[in-house]
């Protein structure tokens, strides 16, 4: 009798299992990823245009520093607001300085003194040939800065000169 009992028992769960599995088919999980970032305006590749008139005043000099990607060896170049100074076939053209730089809502670079981003705006030219435009940033070596394939520059830091 217990045998019949069990045998009875099995029979119903094993009906219920296989009945509850038939209404129930795998449902595609649809994902929709992001294929493109958002526009940085920090960014190379953003449209940078002409360096702010209040960054062209700021009289002063901002420290370089060149990895040679292939011998790991870094230099320091130093360069005047203004100035020139060359290296290994590049010319780097210092066009302006800020020492708290940030972008508001509409897009446009201020010098917020409530900022700690200290930032170089150059061009730098190699072959006549103008390869970067742009922001190098102090604290954000790494994300911003010319894209090449023997070199990588980065601001060390800059140095303000007060108007007297």
């Amino acid at each position: 009798m217990r045998t019949r009992l069990y045998v009875c028992l099995l029979a119903l769960v094993a009906g219920l299992g296989l009945s509850g599995c038939e209404e129930q088919r795998p449902e595609q999980i649809h994902w929709q990823l992001q294929l493109e970032p958002d526009e940085d305006p920090h960014g190379a590749e953003a449209e940078q245009g002409n360096v702010p008139v209040w960054a062209a005043r700021r009289e002063g000099e901002a420290t370089l520093l060149w990895l040679e990607k292939t011998t790991a060896r870094v230099r320091a170049m130093t360069v005047e607001t203004g100035g020139q100074a060359e290296m290994e076939g590049f010319q780097v053209h210092l066009l302006g300085l800020a020492s708290g730089l940030r972008v508001d809502a509409s897009g446009a670079f201020l010098d917020d003194e409530n900022v700690d981003n200290p930032a170089a705006f150059v061009e730098i030219r190699h072959g006549g040939k103008v390869i970067y435009h742009g922001w190098l940033y102090a604290k954000f070596p790494e994300l911003f800065g010319m894209d090449d394939s023997g070199w990588k520059i980065w601001l060390k830091a800059i140095r303000l000169r007060h108007a007297p």
